[in-house]
């Protein structure tokens, strides 16, 4: 079977950038995944700008230029990015037609407009829709027809799509290469010292970042406990991270690590005792925190993280987003756990999550919403 992966911004940047979050990492890993199910995969993405670069693949890539979002009149964030995926799938129309596609993948919302375009021609083709969020438009619905089967990555999201096109999508969670994502064997718990946090994403207002990093600085002031935080990512907010770092006096506490590859974020994911995901808006399901759970590290999700609703409590805790309060207090009492043989066995929480989230399981049952 040949199958088309339909998403332009897959290839924009590396993971972690401000523009490239799980959505694009997603596409990667369950690429690759068909490719080891002996299917032929073409991922049809934006040619990088200059000075950008995306992750290396198996894959066969069509990359074709795209007009950036803030080049596009500002009519509205969902009309521009409505525009930059109709001028991609006008631009790559010929790369399309030539690889005549079986079966192809969308992310988007504002890829239907495109998808029920191919269908005109191409009935027998298979259009598999993956809800990652809410990016909506006036009329979408109009298009949904196009879409012969559909997922979503978590409850609040299934219900949310089921809401706007009136048909529920399967519940599939995101994959995680779960076997570069592992503990490492040889780490030893510390004894002492400074207990350390880590979290990983995009620096951008509504993962919560600043909240992690006031809760650090209560933990100290109110109850004594120093706390070292380790944050992988960029994005237009570290500049006011690190003033609010400053102000704080946390500047030998946190440390905003920038982009890291993947090595090297796997490298600090081992190096913590506690993965925290602070998010304040929406988080449809955080590849980001289920990779700090791969590695074994017990998480500290905020309740707009869907990944939570695949957990029970052996493997995270959350509390009320946007709660500080909450947030200090739930800190505290895990600080109590650090040592608690059930709570930080990283093996035993790989071995959980191994089966539910490995990519070939997961690329499988995508593909069985339309065999």
């Amino acid at each position: 079977m040949k199958i088309g992966i339909f998403l332009p911004n897959a290839t924009f940047d590396l993971p972690g950038s401000p523009e490239v979050g799980g959505i694009e990492t997603f596409s990667f890993t369950v690429g690759e995944a068909w490719q080891r199910l002996g299917h032929e995969v073409v991922l049809f993405g934006g040619q990088p700008k200059p000075g950008r670069r995306h992750r290396d693949t198996t894959m066969t890539l069509e990359l074709r230029p795209y007009w950036e979002t803030k080049s596009i009149p500002d009519l509205g964030t969902r009309f521009q990015r409505l525009i930059q995926r109709l001028h991609f799938a006008w631009s790559s129309r010929r790369a399309w037609t030539n690889h005549h596609c079986d079966v192809v993948l969308l992310a988007k919302p504002f890829d239907w407009p495109a998808a029920w375009w191919w269908k005109r021609s191409r009935p027998d083709l298979k259009v598999i829709m993956g809800f990652h969020g809410t990016d909506f438009f006036a009329g979408d619905r109009r298009f949904y027809g196009a879409v012969d089967a559909a997922f979503a990555v978590s409850k609040t999201v299934a219900d949310l799509a089921e809401a706007r096109v009136g048909r529920r999508p399967e519940l599939i969670p995101n994959p995680v290469d779960v076997d570069f994502f592992s503990p490492n064997d040889s780490r030893e718990k510390p004894k002492t010292g400074d207990w350390h946090l880590v979290s990983s994403g995009r620096l951008v207002g509504w993962k919560g970042f600043s909240n992690l990093i006031e809760a650090v600085a209560r933990l100290r002031d109110e109850h004594r406990i120093t706390v070292r935080l380790s944050l992988a990512g960029e994005g237009p907010e570290r500049t006011n991270l690190l003033a609010q770092i400053a102000a704080l006096g946390l500047a030998s506490q946190v440390k905003l690590c920038g982009l890291l590859g993947a090595a090297s974020l796997r490298d600090l994911l081992r190096s913590g005792e506690l993965y925290v995901l602070p998010s304040i808006g929406l988080e449809a399901f955080s590849i980001s925190a289920l990779e700090g759970a791969c590695v074994g590290l017990p998480l500290l999700l905020s309740d707009q993280v869907g990944l939570a609703g695949f957990l029970t409590g052996a493997d995270a805790a959350t509390y009320p987003a946007r709660d500080i309060g909450a947030l200090v207090s739930l800190l505290k009492k895990l600080h109590e756990r650090r040592y608690d043989s059930a709570w930080v066995d990283s093996a035993a929480r790989h071995a959980r999550l191994r089966g539910q989230f490995s990519p070939d399981r997961v690329a499988k049952r995508i593909l069985d919403l339309v065999s």
